[in-house]
């Protein structure tokens, strides 16, 4: 069993953290690479400006420099490096040079105009970073006039210059190291802070749920409350209460016709059993009487007989309701009708059977069918006059593709359209004083329950004022 505020929580933290973490990572790799280029971006500056200090006459190359004006290169508080080749030869190089055991720059091959950098270790034993080039040193305007060669020629006869720049690069890695420490803290922090934040929010959203669940729990089936309130309730949760509003409505009719049905049962047994005590008192009471004793064991049987009759029902009406698979077969309509007709109008009451000549066998489950037909046959023949008509027809419903049976007559009451709603509920009986020996009530719930059972389709309807019509669709 799994917890779906954790693990929303978790999915959430998780998802969003990484999300965040992500962006922090690109923007510290953005910002490294940036500063990165910055520096590298300066070093390049630096070289550019030494180059162009560098001049070519007709006698001789000049490097027009001052160390007043770039301290960086003669003082011993942050020393930065130069160094220029010449032929091959070293030609200049920075005073802070000088100020070591080891004073050249490391000369590396390269190509004319060509710049690279690499990473070194400076004279003072620091890291650094070096940038070389090599260049055709320039010639002024001025002298370049004077010369009876094109320009083009004394370039080609200029010999090219090399220049190394050099500087610590231990700034720039305190720097990255501090965005990097600011990143790793920063991610840290928000994962944290996400955590946190997502499980209060979380806790927060489910305290709706909290509050249903808890509702819920106030209520029973002997409670005055219906249904769970849905006016402060999120919209996700609507369905969900709607859905168990439903349940409770259904139970509580489920509850209150088994509370029904329970008194109707034990008002239903009382009776014969109070008959059966009655007779065996006045037995016990007038044990000479010829009268009472020659009756006396015919009466217990016929009360016997009901009260067999009644279980017999309440557990055919339970079979009804179980949970068991029905097998289906074909049946033979014909010969079926025939034999239900012959079993119930014993009375041999005036019963019209017509089946259309385009039906020969229905697929169902034959003890439900017959169970349904004989229940429904014999309510038609009791509460029917003795001299009216009962009309069975059956026929194909082609909207369907289903057979139809339709059974109908004249009921000896009067029903109003909630009355039929009352039909199929166990043991209800539009005779309250319940007058009658042998109905109980219990037979049209069982039509009901088996007509359910094999996916019939069950109607009834009021034709006229005492005329009732049953429908089944098999």
């Amino acid at each position: 069993m799994y917890s779906i505020k954790k693990k929303l929580s978790r999915y959430l933290s998780v998802s969003v953290s990484v999300l965040l973490v992500s962006i922090l990572l690109a923007t510290d790799i953005s910002v490294d690479t940036w500063i990165s280029q910055e520096f590298d971006r300066a070093m390049t500056n630096k070289l550019h400006l030494l180059t162009t200090l560098v001049n070519e006459d007709n006698e001789k190359v000049y490097f027009d420099f001052a160390d007043e004006f770039m301290p960086e290169f003669s003082g011993a508080t942050d020393p930065e490096y130069f160094q220029l080749w010449y032929d091959n030869k070293v030609f200049e190089r920075s005073k802070t040079l000088a100020l070591f055991d080891v004073n050249n720059l490391p000369q590396i091959d390269l190509v004319l105009n060509e710049a690279k950098i690499i990473n070194v270790t400076l004279p003072d034993g620091r890291s650094g970073r070096m940038i070389t080039t090599q260049f055709i040193p320039q010639i002024d305007s001025d002298i370049r006039e004077k010369f009876t060669e094109p320009v083009n020629n004394v370039t080609k006869h200029q010999k090219p210059m090399m220049l190394a720049y050099a500087v610590s690069n231990e700034s720039l890695n305190q720097t990255l190291w501090f965005v990097d420490i600011i990143f790793i803290l920063s991610s840290l922090s928000t994962v944290f802070a996400v955590h946190f934040i997502v499980y209060k929010v979380v806790e927060r959203g489910l305290i709706p749920l909290d509050s249903l669940n808890n509702e819920i729990k106030s209520i029973n089936l002997n409670s005055d409350i219906n249904a769970i309130n849905t006016d402060n309730l999120p919209e996700e949760l609507l369905p969900v209460a709607g859905g168990i509003n439903h349940f409770l409505k259904e139970n509580k009719k489920l509850y209150a016709r088994e509370k029904r049905m329970s008194s109707d049962i034990a008002h239903e047994l009382k009776t014969p059993i109070a008959e059966l005590i009655n007779l065996s008192e006045v037995a016990i009471k007038f044990p000479e009487d010829k009268q009472i004793s020659t009756s006396f064991t015919t009466d217990v049987l016929n009360i016997s007989e009901r009260l067999k009759s009644i279980v017999s029902s309440i557990l055919l009406l339970q079979k009804s309701t179980n949970n068991a698979e029905l097998t289906k077969s074909a049946i033979t309509i014909t010969s079926f009708m025939a034999a239900i007709l012959q079993r119930e109008n014993k009375a041999k009451r005036d019963v019209s059977l017509i089946i259309a000549p385009e039906i020969d066998t229905v697929i169902t489950n034959e003890f439900a069918l017959e169970t349904v037909l004989t229940n429904l046959l014999s309510n038609a023949l009791h509460y029917s006059p003795a001299d009216s008509q009962v009309n069975i027809w059956v026929n194909f419903d082609s909207n369907q593709e289903r057979v139809k049976f339709r059974l109908e007559n004249t009921s000896i009451y009067q029903y109003t359209e909630q009355e039929l709603g009352q039909f199929f509920e166990p043991l209800w009986q539009k005779d309250q004083s319940r007058t009658s020996s042998q109905r109980y009530g219990l037979g049209l719930a069982i039509v009901k329950s088996y007509c359910e059972k094999i996916d019939a389709e069950i109607r009834i309807n009021l034709t006229s004022k005492n005329q009732l019509s049953f429908t089944i669709i098999v």
